[in-house]
């Protein structure tokens, strides 16, 4: 009997050791969800890119993903360095866009701030403007040359983004599951539809053309009543176009003049400013292509794409240690957003690796 009782007891003690260990090999999620313990993750959280460069410095996270000049402001400093930039992982993404309220039906005045934006960007990509463009950036983002000359490397700016790449992009969100409303909710038929309509090249493909012909042509200009909303990001250098068409003349050149019949209005990010242009705040836009496609579908929030502004131009940066990105397992990185085009690359550059994010 002694024998017996021994045996269940070691028998007892062998299963509560075993449970311990699975247990502990286990991660408990945010959700209270168990975690597999086979799984690599990478812990995502949510901030601002201007708090992005604080908490690195003070260690609370090991690396973020945004936009320059942020990136190149953090390497700069010393706080981190580059793990990959955008070409690295999906190499022409679109990135920030123009876009107008699809309410907002005047023709002349979106032809003068199409005019002007691709003066802007024509002016920023000619190298006889080189310095000058520095100039520019290092006034726009209040960062230092040497800054600014690293960001503006990462960085092409474009007249109009490419349509196969924005469905890229959408496939992404349809396979993320980042997706509420499907495209033909929202009145289209298909995906091809509603990037025809959301892509609405006519007033470049006018601008465009005419300055092709004649690159001293303008466009009518915009009366002086007539009242402008334009919103942008503050220091993003993506949107360097907008602050080259002001410093240039081209707004004024048009007929928009700054603080009489045009009215900038600075947001912390792209969702911002699709919800100014849901609560009508504004008229037209700089913001990313990104949050532009998201909330379109989602919000069903009317918008349309009248230029590009540029592509690529973001990055992961982390502490110095880490070299790869299959040491980001069990690390925490800061992203702008889910579903932003910082945080698509950040996915697509994890699961290549066989990681998997979660947000905290």
């Amino acid at each position: 009997m002694k024998k017996v009782l021994t045996s269940i007891l070691i028998l007892l003690v062998a299963i509560v050791v075993f449970a311990g260990c699975s247990a502990g090999d286990s991660k408990e999620g945010k959700t209270g969800e168990q975690e597999p313990a086979q799984e690599k993750l990478v812990y995502l959280t949510q901030t601002a890119p201007p708090a992005m460069l604080e908490q690195l410095k003070a260690g609370e996270i090991d690396g973020f993903i945004a936009w320059e000049p942020f990136n190149s402001t953090a390497v700069n400093d010393g706080d981190g360095k580059y793990l990959f930039t955008s070409q690295d992982v999906w190499d022409d993404h679109p990135c920030c866009v123009l876009a107008i309220n699809e309410n907002f039906k005047d023709e002349t005045t979106t032809e003068a701030l199409v005019w002007a934006h691709i003066k802007a960007i024509r002016f920023i990509n000619d190298a006889d403007n080189s310095e000058k463009v520095l100039q520019y950036a290092a006034d726009f983002t209040g960062k230092g040359e040497e800054v600014v000359k690293k960001s503006l490397e990462n960085i092409t700016y474009v007249e109009y983004p490419a349509k196969d790449k924005f469905e890229d992009y959408y496939n992404s969100l349809v396979e993320g599951q980042l997706l509420k409303n499907s495209v033909e909710s929202i009145g289209y038929t298909d995906s091809n539809g509603f990037f025809d309509a959301f892509l609405n090249k006519s007033v470049y493909e006018k601008v465009s053309g005419e300055l092709n012909k004649d690159a001293g042509w303008k466009p009518a200009s915009v009366p002086a009543e007539t009242k402008v909303r334009l919103g942008y990001l503050a220091a993003d250098l993506h949107q360097l176009a907008m602050f080259v068409a002001d410093k240039e003349g081209y707004y004024s050149q048009v007929g928009l003049v700054n603080g009489e019949n045009l009215e900038n209005k600075v947001f912390p990010n792209g969702v911002a400013v699709m919800e100014a242009f849901k609560a009508k705040d504004v008229d037209v836009a700089y913001l990313g292509g990104a949050p532009a496609t998201l909330k379109r579908i989602n919000d069903n929030i009317p918008i349309e794409i009248v230029a590009g502004a540029n592509n690529e131009g973001s990055g992961l940066v982390v502490k110095n240690e880490i070299n790869t990105v299959a040491e980001l397992t069990g690390k925490t990185i800061a992203v702008p957003g889910v579903g932003t085009v910082q945080y698509t690359l950040l996915d697509k550059a994890l699961r290549a690796e066989g990681l998997r994010p979660v947000i905290k």
